[in-house]
């Protein structure tokens, strides 16, 4: 897709999203899920397994709420394994999670030609940890979590507090992220410019399409300063 008139030296910030945008939470979360229902199951086979646990990973059924509901609906509902299940899907909320491979990378380049933040959903203590976790908690100058600002993505507000922050106008600014519906539509909202990461090649999914699509985070590079790009080739 196209990039907005946003890219080249008009760029003064160049905001993130964290989950599934900069690190792979959604490899995370199959883990806990499958190591949840193993647990239930404790060494017994069951049909259902991998649909028990499509169930939940594909319904973003995060809460253990969640969870114990979906295994009764598969018949695990005995006490011992919903308490074993809980006990393993709780005892590593991090597992397995790590930074996609070019992201400190793209993100550090990006960082030496404009400001950058991160606003991202979620509970401030499991996003902090995430963050240190990651190794990326000192990386970002600005850094919006849901919960510690009262607003979320979609809402416009949440986008507006991180262009306060850094002092720059949504017509200087681009949004990074990969939830059509929570990122790219929050984004255009607010008035960035909106880029929609879209690691597995999915279609859109309707509604007003995001200014510029990248597959892979290196090619933000190229998209957002493609003034460099050209600057680069012999005349």
């Amino acid at each position: 897709m196209r990039a907005g008139q946003r890219s080249g030296p008009s760029l003064k910030l160049v905001l993130f999203d964290l989950d599934d945008t900069l690190c792979d939470q959604a490899t995370s979360f199959r883990r806990r899920v499958e190591r949840a229902v193993q647990a239930a199951l404790a060494g017994e086979r069951h049909s259902d397994t991998e649909a028990i646990i499509e169930r939940v990973v594909t319904g973003a059924l995060m809460r253990t709420e969640d969870l114990v509901e979906v295994l009764a609906e598969f018949g695990l509902a005995d006490s011992w394994r919903i308490e074993r299940a809980i006990e393993a899907y709780i005892s590593d909320r991090f597992i397995d999670l790590c930074l996609f491979d070019e992201a400190l990378e793209v993100v550090r380049a990006v960082q030496q030609r404009v400001l950058t933040g991160l606003v991202t959903n979620g509970p401030s203590q499991i996003q902090r940890e995430k963050l240190h976790r990651l190794g990326i908690a000192d990386l970002f100058p600005i850094v919006i979590i849901s919960e510690e600002v009262g607003v979320a993505k979609p809402d416009p507000a949440v986008f507006r507090l991180a262009l306060d922050r850094a002092g720059v106008p949504a017509s200087q600014s681009a949004f990074v992220g990969d939830n059509p519906a929570v990122d790219i539509a929050g984004a255009q909202a607010a008035g960035l410019m909106s880029i929609w990461y879209n690691r597995q090649g999915r279609p859109w999914p309707g509604g007003p399409p995001p200014d510029a699509e990248v597959r892979a985070l290196g090619e933000l590079l190229p998209l957002l300063f493609p003034d460099e790009r050209r600057a680069s080739r012999p005349g």
